[in-house]
């Protein structure tokens, strides 16, 4: 049984007029535990306040017993979070799990006068994996994610409550000559009230399919390796509302449940076509 203890102390001074200032003590807790051989038990329990972006770079660990810390939140948002999981190694090739977590946020917004008023929002994350080796240059996996957000004040993310479903399966390979290639679709699923562009409440839903594919190839001597890849393959189009707060808000004139793209959605609106190359020194 591995026990993670902490604690962390910010002084956030600010004069931007989209957040406020703030001083947090923020405590932290997490256990890891191998019940049995094969068998891993989580939990933790943490607060965070979100710093500006350029404060953002911290000697924190990311993540709690494997929780995530940090979050695309609106600067100075305050947040709790709570989580269980378990890892189970059913064999020597296969491998699963299952995660459930809560984080409760207290967001900083202003009114019409400019003042600043917290509301609250709550997110539930549940998700459920299985990863299967049957070769040594492949690897598949599968996975079932669910997230439910609500809040108070509708309008600083675009929607009062969103329910979000997403099915990623995937397939990877990996050829000893250097090569690697991989391929994963993804269903989603969302439903919710949203903001639309008069600014009232509305309902709406959709479901897609969204395909991903990369190739690359590892340097020798693993000196780093060079990928091509595309997201969203077939321009896949689609209605659908980020819940991350800087994703979601990246285009105020975007009704809810709409097609908005940034370096943090989780899927690509249009077919995005990427080159990237990692380099490591041995």
């Amino acid at each position: 049984m591995t026990f993670t203890l902490g604690a962390s102390g910010d002084f956030f001074k600010t004069t931007d007029s989209n957040s406020e200032s703030r001083n947090q003590f923020n405590p932290k807790f997490g256990v890891t535990w191998n019940i049995i051989p094969g068998t891993t038990l989580r939990a933790a329990a943490f607060r965070v306040l979100k710093r500006t972006l350029i404060t953002n770079q911290t000697l924190e660990p990311t993540e709690v017993a494997g929780f995530n810390q940090f979050y695309d939140d609106r600067p100075a948002t305050e947040s709790w979070r709570y989580g269980a999981a378990i890892d189970q190694k059913f064999s020597e090739i296969i491998f699963g799990g299952t995660e459930f977590s809560r984080r409760d946020l207290n967001v900083p917004t202003q009114g019409p006068t400019l003042e600043f008023k917290r509301k609250s929002a709550t997110e539930y994350l549940g998700r459920a994996y299985l990863l299967w080796t049957p070769h040594k240059w492949l690897a598949l996996s599968g996975e079932y994610q669910y997230e439910h957000f609500k809040n108070d004040d509708p309008f600083p993310f675009l929607f009062k409550k969103v329910d979000t479903y997403r099915v990623p399966a995937g397939l990877r390979f990996f050829h000893p000559s250097g090569l690697i290639a991989s391929l994963r679709a993804t269903y989603v699923n969302q439903a919710g009230t949203f903001v639309s562009g008069t600014g009232n409440l509305r309902s709406g839903r959709d479901d897609f399919w969204v395909v991903d594919a990369a190739i690359g190839y590892r340097l020798p001597q693993r000196y780093g390796i060079i990928t091509v890849g595309v997201a969203n393959l077939f321009d896949k189009r689609f209605k659908y509302q980020e819940t991350d707060l800087f994703a979601a808000t990246s285009g105020l004139s975007n009704v809810g449940l709409s097609n908005i793209g940034s370096a943090s959605t989780t899927v690509q609106p249009n077919r995005t076509v990427f080159a990237r190359y990692t380099l490591s020194f041995p």
